[in-house]
């Protein structure tokens, strides 16, 4: 008895590999002997047979049409409200860039000094529209009574603009040109990653996956933008999950509404940064400054 007990045991253990053919020669040889001898062991092998029979024709089920319907209908009402978002982010970017526009035409002297090329921009995103308006615009000079106000609105202290700013002061070669490409970043960078478009004077030069702290991913975007005196300024767009990327000084600046979104804005190392979140995604966008001038500028009219 004690015996064929612990041959059933022996013989169990292989049972689910006989089932599958995954034996070699002997050891088939040795389970089959064992079966024509053990009926308990059969009815083992019996019951396995029909589980996985039965496991097999579940699989091959059809979904009901009317569960077929009605996914196609939720996946088709999920489209449509992912296409009204976006319609509102455009109608939102647009209201902002015409809220900054008008707000800095109306600057020193009357002097405009908004940056033309943003009537051409057509961006994808809200927030990443008021980052680069805010990076853009923090090239301008602004009135020397703001100066003393600008120095303590610094980003530079944090390790993680200093890394941002590095990389864009001294930008390393992209991985890829191709937009298609780079949205696949997401899966490193745990948010989805969506190149802007911009029109006439600014071209997409390539993206990059970047390394950040705590062994987290960035997403680097790099854009060169030509300017009415035949110079190029350099923009460096930084998309990053906020969740687990943080730039901490920004929380010391106060947050400024432009349309329905909140941007902190300042200067770093002699250049313009500015910092957005849209829903999950986090935006740092780097730019370069025009000239020594406006090196305290900040990214957007204060009033």
């Amino acid at each position: 008895m004690n015996r064929d007990a612990s041959s059933c045991r022996s013989i169990a253990r292989l049972l689910g590999a006989h089932a599958d053919g995954q034996l070699d020669a002997a050891k088939t040889l040795e389970v089959d002997d064992h079966l024509g001898k053990c009926e308990d062991c059969r009815e083992r092998v019996a019951l396995d047979r029909a589980i996985r029979g039965s496991v097999k024709k579940a699989v091959s089920t059809t979904t009901p049409d009317d569960v077929r319907a009605r996914m196609l209908v939720a996946m088709a009402g999920e489209r449509a409200r992912e296409s009204k978002q976006r319609a509102e982010a455009v109608a939102t970017a647009a209201m902002a860039v015409a809220e900054l526009r008008s707000g800095v035409e109306d600057g020193p002297a009357g002097r405009p000094v908004m940056l033309r090329h943003w009537r051409t921009m057509l961006p994808l995103s809200a927030a990443a529209a008021i980052a680069f308006a805010w990076g853009f615009a923090g090239k301008q000079p602004m009135a020397v009574g703001d100066t003393s106000a600008r120095l303590g609105a610094g980003f530079s202290n944090d390790e993680l603009v200093n890394q941002f700013v590095d990389v864009h002061r001294r930008p390393i070669r992209p991985e890829t040109p191709d937009p298609k490409e780079v949205r696949a970043f997401e899966r490193e960078v745990g948010v989805p990653v969506h190149v802007p478009q911009l029109e006439k004077n600014a071209r997409f030069v390539g993206g990059r996956l970047l390394p950040v702290q705590g062994g987290e991913r960035a997403a680097m975007l790099q854009y060169e933008v030509a300017q009415a005196n035949g110079g190029v300024q350099r923009v460096s767009v930084f998309i990053y999950d906020p969740r687990r990327v943080h730039i901490r000084s920004a929380d010391q600046l106060p947050p400024r509404a432009v349309g329905t979104a909140q941007v902190r804005v300042a200067q770093a190392h002699g250049y313009s940064l500015a910092v957005a979140q849209h829903g999950a995604v986090g935006y740092a966008v780097a730019s370069d400054l025009e000239d020594s001038s406006a090196q305290y500028a900040v990214a957007a009219d204060r009033e």
